[in-house]
Order: structure tokens, then C-alpha cells, then sequence
């Protein structure tokens, strides 16, 4: 078992006045034997930050590194491994199953043991060995994201690094790669950055969860601490855009202010101060003396605050908001919407999959983080 740190890890694309900081100065550690889970919607980097891990994307600075070393070299980068979001195209598709396995394999070894090492993997992601002679056409997407972990494991990693894994699934398949994963992790000990946009597939199988907006980490902990009680209003967003049992897709939430913008501004232009701070419910549109959310960066004291909250105001501080509504801090218990209805946020209640349905298997239980205490990436 060993940790991944990312250290002020930043990667720009572009050169010049064109240049775009896809991820900007990222403290993230993935501790030994661990799950970390990292959220955020499309675009807010969390690909090409796992892609960088790899050596897939040239990072412009900062630095990762494994167990306190720094990764400079691509032999030391096997001992991560990547399994990318869709199936259907990370596969070649002229290879046999038992190729594409046997090709990740290290060292030199006789046609028997690779065979051998193969039906073992295969066995492992519970298909059957037998599965190593055909082409992936002839699999369905379950079973082609199962080959691909399997590819994965067969480097021998210390990290896997599973990025939007079962996003292209059924949900009636998610569940059971789900389940696989978790089986795993905790069978061989594995550390794992699981990517995802759905915090209730995330909630199942992480032990810490970070969010992640317009590249950069807004809030990290404990998975159960950050659900119930998250210090970030876009982490809190990201929760009432979840579908939860009971609730209409009319309801009413914080994020539907008219006056807040409703997309993410652009990454060549970010928003100075907090880059939230347009679409934020208690932020400065909404709270007109809190100018201090478009004036300074909240990532200079984040470190301070729980969760490593990039809000000046976490923590739970009251305002009221306009028209006199009243408006919960980053860590209130809840939130009024418009027109008085009362929202939810986390809650403590269980994070539902589509249609409301929670993720897991028959006897699981929901994941946890007792014991786990966030590690605090040094700086230099």
C-alpha cells in the first residue's frame, strides 16, 4: 500500500493570452489503503488531474509523488494505473482479452504462466477465463469495464486511479462494478482516486471525498462529514442536484436564484476572488456586503478552516439573503428556497442514485470514513 500526494500540482494547456490552467495548484494526498473520492461536474479537471498522475499530460508545476518520493521517471508511474471511463473504446478492439491482460503483465514470463496470470486476473473481476480468447465486440460494457480493471491490476499497482468507471453503465451494472471495486480494494489493500460526478456512487465507495471546481480542491474529508455536514456551497449545490426519494425535480433550491449565472465561467477567464462566487447562494449576489467572496482568494486560508473549505465563510455563519429569506453559512444545517420551502442539504440522510434509489448491494453497508482523519498535504 502506498500514498499519493499531489502536491501544488498544477497543468496548463495552451501557451500565451490562449493558455488554460485545466488544474491549478492542487493539494490532494490519496492515503495508503484508502478510497478518495473526487467529485465535481464536467470540465472542473479531475481527469486530466489523474491523467497527469500517469504522465498522460505534462504537468507545469508542482509535484506527485508516492510514499514521499517524487515521480520523474515513466517506470515509476507503472506502479499507478488508470482505468478510463468508457469501455467501448479502451480496449483495442483487434486484440484478444487475454493480449490486452497479458500486455500490462511485468517482466519477461513463458506463454504458460501469462496464461496462467490471466485467468487468475480474470477470475478475480469475476469472469470467466474462458473469456481470454475472445475480442472485446463480443462483451458487454460490464464486462468490458471488468477486463480493463483487470488490465489495471495486472501491472501489480500501488495506486489505481479509477476515472468515471460507471458513468457509460446501466445502473443496473454500475451496482455490481461497484461492488467489485469495493471487494477489491479491501481484499489486495489498494489505494484508490475514484472519479466521479455522482456522489452517491461516490459516497459508496469512499472513505474521503474531495470536490473539485474550475480546477482546484474546494473542500475535502470525510466521506459521511462532507455529505452531512459540507462546509462549501458548491459541494452543497452538487447535493441538492442529487435526486433523493420523495423530493420533486420542481422543489425549490438555493442554486435556482435567478440572479446567480448557471453555468461555470470560462477557464481561460476565471473570476477573481472565489471562482464560485457568481453562482454561489450565499455568495455576493445574493448577499450584497460579502464583496470580500469577489475580492479575495479563499484558498490562501483554506488549510484553517473545516474542510479545507475554500469559503470565507464556512462554518456555519447566518445571513439573510434577499427578500429577507433566511440563508444558511457554508456549514448551516439547512437552506430556505425561494418562496420559503425548506431544503435539505446532506442532512445525514443516505445520497440516492437515479431515480432515487440508493447504490449497493444486497447486504452493503454505506461507506464510512470512522477512523480516517484527512492528512494535510505539507507545502513547501
Amino acid at each position: 500500500m502506498r500514498e499519493l500526494v499531489f502536491r501544488d500540482v498544477t497543468v496548463r494547456f495552451g501557451s500565451g493570452h490562449g493558455a488554460i490552467n485545466a488544474v491549478d495548484g492542487v493539494d490532494l494526498a490519496v492515503p495508503a489503503g484508502t478510497v478518495v473520492g473526487l467529485v465535481g461536474e464536467s470540465g472542473s479537471g479531475k481527469s486530466t488531474l489523474a491523467k497527469a498522475a500517469v504522465g498522460l499530460v505534462p504537468t507545469a508545476g508542482g509535484e506527485i509523488l508516492l510514499d514521499d518520493v517524487v515521480m520523474r521517471r515513466a517506470r515509476d508511474r507503472r506502479r499507478l494505473q488508470m482505468v478510463f471511463q468508457d469501455p467501448y473504446s479502451s480496449l483495442d478492439p483487434r486484440m484478444t482479452v487475454g493480449d490486452s491482460i497479458a500486455e500490462a503483465l511485468p517482466g519477461r514470463r513463458g506463454r504458460a504462466a501469462r496464461r496462467s496470470e490471466v485467468a487468475r486476473l480474470l477470475e478475480l473481476v469475476d469472469l470467466d477465463p474462458a473469456r481470454a480468447t475472445e475480442l472485446p465486440s463480443g462483451l458487454s460494457g460490464g464486462q468490458r469495464q471488468r477486463v480493463a480493471l483487470a488490465r489495471a491490476l495486472a501491472a501489480d499497482p500501488e495506486v489505481i486511479l479509477a476515472d468515471e468507471v460507471t458513468s457509460a453503465l446501466d445502473v443496473s451494472v454500475q451496482g455490481a462494478v461497484l461492488n467489485l471495486i469495493r471487494d477489491l480494494q479491501r481484499r489486495l489493500g489498494l489505494s484508490i482516486l475514484f472519479i466521479s460526478h455522482n456522489l452517491a456512487v461516490v459516497r459508496y465507495v469512499s472513505d474521503l471525498i474531495a470536490v473539485m471546481y474550475l480546477g482546484r480542491i474546494v473542500e475535502v474529508g470525510p466521506a459521511a462529514d462532507v455529505l452531512s455536514a459540507p462546509q462549501h456551497p458548491y459541494t452543497r449545490t452538487l447535493l441538492d442536484a442529487a435526486p433523493r426519494l420523495g423530493a420533486s425535480l420542481d422543489d425549490a433550491v438555493p442554486a435556482d436564484n435567478e440572479i446567480l449565472d448557471e453555468e461555470p465561467p470560462s477557464p481561460h477567464d476565471p473570476p477573481p476572488g472565489c471562482r464560485f462566487h457568481r453562482r454561489c447562494p450565499i455568495g455576493p449576489l445574493v448577499v450584497t456586503d460579502r464583496t470580500i467572496c469577489a475580492e479575495q482568494d479563499p484558498h490562501i486560508d483554506a488549510v484553517s478552516r473545516p474542510h479545507r473549505a475554500a469559503c470565507h465563510f464556512a462554518g456555519g455563519e447566518h445571513v439573510n439573503g434577499a427578500g429577507g429569506e433566511h440563508v444558511d453559512g457554508a456549514g448551516g444545517e439547512h437552506v430556505d428556497g425561494a418562496g420559503g420551502e425548506h431544503v435539505d442539504g446532506a442532512g445525514g440522510g443516505r445520497v440516492n442514485g437515479a431515480g432515487g434509489g440508493r447504490v449497493g448491494g444486497a447486504g452493503s453497508e454505506d461507506a464510512s470514513s470512522a477512523g480516517n482523519q484527512v492528512r494535510e498535504v505539507p507545502t513547501r
